[in-house]
């Protein structure tokens, strides 16, 4: 199987080799084949020290606000394909994550083995019985779903608009009493060299907001510009700057969510093309054939006989 991705077998032995994050997506849709929960066993067995150095920062954060933060903004140095934003409304905190690769694909094991591994996290310091309110995925769900009922321990919905877990807005702000504020500086300063010189975020910032305004139908870089506090011409002239622009990147957003939405999620398509900021089916489906080779409907047809989404 590792032949089969191209991930050299040596990785094997060899735990801080990088590996390109494709194939480790692929290994994991593959192993998914043979037992559809693989992700969330796999994530029983994994303690945070597998996250390496990312394990030892979040572990000095004197909130669970702060290690949530920390996960942000490092986790890069664990794998580059989860990004991570935390949205606070009313008496709720939700927790989303997007997984995003240089190419198309399914990743249904690969999100919810991180989802469990941040719930893992998360209970470290809100108790090993801690329960979110929600926890929810953008695939269809299993033909099973007791091992996701053992992992999560509450109300799990599928197909859903994004992958999220739900909790009291409070337990941000919940103390981590083994924190040491000292020892968080220094482990700081070893994490910051590994990362290296951190870039603006501008670019992974328009990225994250496109894909939050993308279902609501006010995705325009107007929109986009004000949130961010600058004018359009502005973050028209600073993306061009980062060679890419506005456009760019709401394809970049449409065609990854689209992965997931189609082959993944059982909702009907023209429900797709609202979450991915299309005022009709039609208009997706002139953009799907344009940029993805065929038509939406072949595409989930083709994940069917593949055995990608399950159908109920």
């Amino acid at each position: 199987m590792l032949d089969a991705v191209g991930i050299p077998r040596v990785a094997l032995t060899e735990p801080d080799l990088r590996i390109s994050t494709t194939a480790g997506r692929d290994l994991l849709e593959q192993s998914g084949r043979a037992a559809e929960d693989f992700g969330l066993r796999m994530s029983e067995l994994r303690t945070p020290s597998v996250m390496g150095p990312v394990a030892l920062i979040i572990r000095e954060q004197p909130t669970v606000r702060g290690v949530i933060d920390a996960l942000a903004v490092y986790s890069s140095l664990h794998t580059e394909s989860n990004h991570m934003s935390v949205e606070e409304t009313g008496d709720l905190a939700i927790l989303r994550l997007v997984l995003s690769y240089p190419s198309p694909g399914p990743a249904r094991q690969g999100t919810e083995l991180s989802l469990a591994q941040i719930l893992r996290v998360l209970r470290l310091y809100l108790g090993a019985h801690w329960r979110p309110l929600s926890v929810s995925f953008v695939h269809a769900p299993p033909k099973s779903q007791v091992t996701h009922h053992r992992v999560f321990g509450t109300d799990i919905e599928f197909d859903a608009d994004c992958n999220s877990i739900v909790f009291n807005r409070t337990d941000l702000d919940l103390p981590n009493p083994a924190a040491d504020p000292a020892m968080a500086r220094e482990i700081q300063r070893y994490v910051d060299g590994l990362v290296g010189p951190r870039p603006t975020g501008l670019t992974e910032r328009v990225l994250e907001l496109v894909r939050e305004l993308l279902p609501t139908g006010r995705c325009n870089i107007g929109s986009v510009a004000k949130q961010i506090g600058v004018d359009r011409r502005t973050l028209q002239r600073q993306l061009a700057e980062r060679g890419t622009s506005f456009l760019d990147i709401v394809q970049n957003a449409r065609t990854g969510l689209a992965a997931q939405y189609v082959e993944e999620s059982d909702r009907p398509l023209a429900e797709v093309a609202e979450l991915l900021g299309f005022s009709a089916l039609s208009a997706f489906s002139r953009w799907h054939r344009a940029h993805c080779g065929g038509s939406a409907s072949d595409r989930r047809d083709a994940a069917r006989s593949r055995g990608i989404l399950v159908t109920r």
